[in-house]
């Protein structure tokens, strides 16, 4: 074989192996920033959403016994899975960040600071998703009683020290004291008392990460939801 080719076909094996490194890089990185995020509230908010939907297919009554429990199903393999929800944050945050980028984030929320900015961020953006189905009234609360797991499991998801009027009175903290071994328990946290917290909230990385959630992560559940939602609207016409 002439050494020219040699040469040539060495180089292509190099540049081809280096390409392939580089994409296992920033697969493995997204995901790492993908599976740091609980999902938690998300899929609690569209289980309500979904569950909502069938209930309105049915004329707004709450759905018999063997329909709500199709529906259930439905919603347990097309919402409160996660899977999907990993693989949805994992393509929103490949198309918008470099493999270092995500290496950043994935690092930063692996600190004790980052990992209370990444639970606020958590909270900031299920709530503008929520606020999106209550302001729409996609999320009705008249439908409650109709909803009552859905509505169970977002009031948990949300945690008794998510906001100032869903804090723990003396006695119930005493009890979460008790349950958790005496685990120090999660609440408020001044974040200020963490330097990388504030450098990275106040960077363009930080910034561009929570717009980044905020619209294209939202969008994207938005259309999962919907989707589920057809589903289960559909499973209620044909069950009626």
């Amino acid at each position: 074989m002439p050494r020219t080719l040699t040469r040539f076909l060495i180089l292509s094996f190099l540049l081809a192996s280096g390409a392939a490194l580089a994409q296992n890089a920033n697969e493995e990185a997204v995901q790492r920033v993908a599976q740091s995020h609980d999902p938690a509230m998300f899929l609690a908010t569209g289980a309500l959403y979904v569950k909502q939907e069938a209930v309105r297919a049915n004329g707004g009554k709450a759905l018999p016994p063997e329909l709500d429990a199709e529906v259930e199903r439905l919603i347990d393999a097309e919402v409160r899975d996660p899977a999907w929800f990993r693989e949805t944050l994992a393509k929103v945050i490949a198309e918008s960040f470099s493999a270092e980028e995500a290496d950043t984030i994935a690092t930063h929320f692996e600190t004790p600071g980052g990992k209370l900015q990444r639970r606020t961020v958590e909270l900031a953006v299920s709530e503008v998703l929520a606020n999106i189905y209550t302001f729409t009234n996609k999320i009705d609360y008249q439908l409650a009683a109709a909803s009552k797991r859905e509505m169970d499991d977002l009031h948990k998801a949300a945690g008794p020290m998510r906001g100032t009027c869903n804090c723990p009175t003396p006695k119930e903290r005493e009890e979460m004291q008790r349950v958790s071994n005496g685990a120090p328990l999660e609440g408020p946290a001044d974040l200020s008392k963490y330097p990388e917290a504030v450098k990275f909230a106040n960077s363009a990385l930080g910034i561009k990460y929570m717009k980044t959630l905020t619209l294209q992560g939202i969008s994207a559940m938005n259309s999962h939801f919907e989707t589920a939602a057809k589903h289960a609207r559909d499973l209620v016409a044909a069950g009626r």
